[in-house]
């Protein structure tokens, strides 16, 4: 019955680390800024890993109050 449950526990450490692998772990950003006349404008890229690699999800817009340090990173997307 023991090996039973370690079997079990394995299979569950398997499958999670499959999920999460898939959806992506966030491993990093870089910001880029950009001047047009008297605007900031910031470009985002976060980088998440996956099974396959590692993919880049950029998000551009005008932060007028934040610093890009401040700005939240973009939501995962399963695109893979």
């Amino acid at each position: 019955m023991r090996r039973l449950g370690w079997a079990f526990f394995t299979l569950v450490v398997i499958v999670l680390a499959g999920y999460v692998l898939n959806r992506g772990i966030y491993i990093g950003r870089t910001m880029t800024s950009y001047r047009v006349g008297d605007r900031t404008f910031f470009l985002k890229n976060c980088r998440y890993l996956h099974l396959n690699g590692t993919d880049e999800v950029s998000v551009a817009g005008l932060f007028t109050g934040n610093t890009p340090a401040e700005t939240e990173r973009p939501p995962l997307k399963n695109s893979k």
